[in-house]
């Protein structure tokens, strides 16, 4: 299964390019198509259809897929590139031992193979020194080749918790107690903080920990962490600056005052109850319960989670 616009994004060249498919599915819902030709001009697909009814341009790049599937690119809402994979070395430990920039090093290659398993877009959320943007910078400006990247820079959390980076460490690892650089924001002026932050360095959406979570080592996985108030303010003050806002949740308590504060996305969402789920339902039709995927080993095979139509503005 070849993804189409993974083909686009390796095929930048300013002449014609023809991909004859002997299978295409448009992700429209309409009914495959046999013995397809895609038209691509540039970066954009300027005609398709049957082949009978599609002209292949003189002089064209013919690609041919003609025993192949071809459909749209994939997008997965909830990953995270720059960083080492749980398993891949001392991953634990990587923040400490290696250098940020060694990471979106290693982020390069799992964009690189995120858009050879498929998929075209996709949301991190989350990246320690802005990863992610500088990922995604380098992608836009055709240096690396890799998806579209909808990036959260930091995510942040209470001191402490899940999105804390020094969670667990020594009190002396640093010297000093961190802040915000290391995804530390209490109290409500330092999460409005945190939200401009995020913004004046290029973050797209907003990612925070409204919980503990499973691989942090010094909080419970289903605790509220983040008053309601709080996040309120985050989402108030990601409004204000056209962004928006995904929480890491599980349990119940947090996942609902996640919900009325108004976050645009619950991620994981486990260890909720009936109530939760109907609030979710309620803001948006249907709850976008994400599962935590690392990149395809070093990036084999990748599943997303279901994007509300309500996401749909946001690029991811």
């Amino acid at each position: 299964m070849i993804a189409l616009l993974m083909v686009l994004a390796l095929q930048q060249q300013a002449g014609a390019t023809a991909i004859r498919a002997g299978t295409l599915i448009d992700g429209t819902g309409a009914a495959p198509v046999k013995n397809a030709v895609i038209v691509v001009q540039g970066d954009r697909i300027t005609a398709v259809g049957g082949g009978a009814n599609v002209a292949i341009p003189t002089g064209a790049t013919v690609i041919d897929l003609s025993s192949e599937t071809v459909l749209p690119g994939f997008i997965d809402a909830h990953v995270h590139l720059a960083g080492r994979t749980i398993g891949d070395g001392d991953w634990q430990h990587s923040r400490l031992t290696e250098m940020s920039s060694q990471l979106a090093l290693l982020g390069a290659a799992h964009a690189q193979q995120t858009l050879e398993a498929g998929f075209t877009t996709v949301r991190v959320v989350g990246s320690a020194a802005f990863g992610d943007v500088a990922l995604r910078n380098a992608i836009n400006a055709g240096w690396i080749p890799g998806p579209h990247i909808v990036a959260a820079g930091i995510s942040f959390g209470i001191r402490g918790g899940h999105c804390d980076e020094t969670n667990g460490l020594q009190p002396e690892a640093l010297g000093h107690e961190g802040g915000v650089e290391v995804g530390v924001a209490n109290g409500l002026d330092e999460v409005r903080n945190a939200v401009r932050y995020m913004v004046k360095y290029g973050a797209d959406v907003i990612k925070i920990c409204a919980t503990g979570g499973v691989l942090s080592l010094t909080d419970s996985v289903g605790v509220q962490q983040y008053s309601e108030e709080e996040m309120r303010a985050i989402v108030e003050t990601a409004t204000q600056l056209d962004r928006r806002v995904a929480a890491h949740a599980h349990g119940t308590a947090g996942i609902k005052a996640a919900v009325r504060a108004g976050v645009t996305s619950i991620e994981h969402g486990s260890i909720l109850d009936a109530e939760a789920v109907t609030l979710m339902k309620q803001r948006w039709q249907l709850p976008a319960a994400c599962r935590r995927r690392s990149p395809p080993k070093r990036s084999r095979s990748r599943r997303g989670c279901t994007l509300p139509s309500s996401w749909r503005s946001m690029g991811a």
